[in-house]
């Protein structure tokens, strides 16, 4: 075998060296690229070297960070006024390594219990088993957290608006507690981005998305971020980096074309489910509405001090329980029954039918999730079309 460095190499070879060390420092592309790569090549051993020990600045693995991912981290901190911003594969990756960064054994987290089922499920039954206990508190009663602080207490956590039925935070006042007892300040804000709220002005240190909701906000990607302090997120990439739970790139990529027109959905969101609210409130068939923008909403003034919009959500109970909860499920055409939520079409879920179905009646009762509670996440068809869909459906 020849061992010429000017041999010509074969059409194989070629084939997969054809991409190595090409140099795109002198393209200023519009769109961000993707770095759909798990390797970054060096110069020479000595640049190596270099990023390896942290003197120069540069990739290594993409489990470690990548362009692409990096870029979404940094701008959700820039949306939430925060310093620094980390990625990872889902919105509960992201609260998993939040919380395993910042909490040890015997450490206890103090919780609002209006909060998504799936954190409730990591808080109770798998953070317990890692010796990090959760006490809950009624997030509308703010003596209740308070009352609840212990001197094992290190972190409070709860949503800007509680899922499923729409109870907010008094942001500022849980801020104020958290600054009391020097405890870490951490807030979800998948249901009400920015620029609806940005809770690092009331006091939170830490904010956590979901980015498969709002962030991406067409349904096609999964994915998480937390943002806080460069300190802070420090933590939290070095969890992350070794738990192994990263964001791919190409969600990654989804989600920076997403937040392009974040303000402008959100917008859209805001007049759709505000209009559906109303239109709700006095139907015959509904018992109840839960939306802040509501003037009977029990935290509609505070929702008019602390939001900028009243959010895409919005819960209704419709009398007759889960008999007539199930027929509006199977009545709807326009909206589409299923899970999740901020996406740009209306989603529509029945609760107690579908992700509540393992809890008995109790203890659904106890989280405000009724037999005839339906959540929607309203999206971005003509309004009209919304009304009429939701009108008929009342009406089997």
């Amino acid at each position: 075998m020849s061992n010429s460095k000017n041999k010509k190499l074969g059409i194989g070879t070629q084939a997969i060296r054809g991409t190595v060390n090409v140099d795109f420092s002198h393209v200023r592309s519009h769109i961000p690229p993707l770095f759909q790569t798990v390797n970054f090549d060096y110069a020479d051993a000595r640049e190596g070297l270099d990023i390896f020990s942290g003197e120069k600045t540069g990739y290594i693995y993409s489990r470690y960070g990548n362009p692409t991912t990096d870029l979404v981290g940094q701008v959700v901190a820039s949306l939430e006024g925060a310093e620094a911003g980390v990625t990872a594969a889902s919105g509960m990756a992201a609260i998993s390594n939040t919380i395993l960064a910042l909490l040890e054994p015997g450490d206890r987290i103090l919780s609002s219990k209006q909060i998504y089922g799936g954190t409730t499920g990591l808080f109770q039954n798998h953070l317990a088993k890692l010796g990090i206990e959760t006490d809950f508190f009624d997030v509308s009663d703010i003596e209740s957290a308070e009352k609840a602080v212990t001197s094992e207490t290190k972190a409070l956590y709860a949503e800007v608006l509680g899922n499923p039925n729409l109870v907010l935070a008094d942001l500022t006042a849980l801020g104020k507690i958290a600054k009391q007892n020097n405890l870490v300040f951490i807030v979800d804000n998948t249901f009400t981005p920015p620029p609806i709220v940005q809770p690092i002005e009331f006091g939170a240190d830490v904010v956590i998305h979901s980015a498969t909701k709002y962030m991406g906000g067409h349904g096609d990607l999964i994915g998480g971020v937390t943002v806080g302090s460069a300190d802070i997120i420090e933590k939290v990439a070095e969890t992350t980096k070794m738990f192994g739970g990263s964001f791919s790139p190409f969600n990654g990529w989804l989600v920076l074309r997403g937040i392009k027109t974040i303000a402008v959905r959100l917008e859209r969101h805001c007049q759709n489910a505000l209009k559906i609210a109303e239109f709700l409130e006095q139907h015959p068939k509904v018992q109840d509405v839960f939306y802040p923008g509501l003037p009977n909403h029990p935290a509609h003034e505070l929702a008019k001090k602390q939001l900028n919009g009243f959010g895409g959500m919005l819960a209704f109970e419709v009398k007759g329980g889960l008999e007539a909860g199930t027929k509006v499920m199977d009545s709807v055409k326009v909206c589409n029954f299923t899970v999740s939520l901020g996406e740009i079409d209306t989603l529509i879920m029945h609760p107690a039918s579908t992700s509540h179905k393992s809890l008995s009646q109790e203890e659904r009762l106890v989280i405000g999730v009724t037999d005839g509670l339906i959540r929607l996440s309203v999206g971005l068809e003509d309004i009209d079309d919304l009304l009429d869909d939701l009108e008929q459906a009342l009406k089997v």
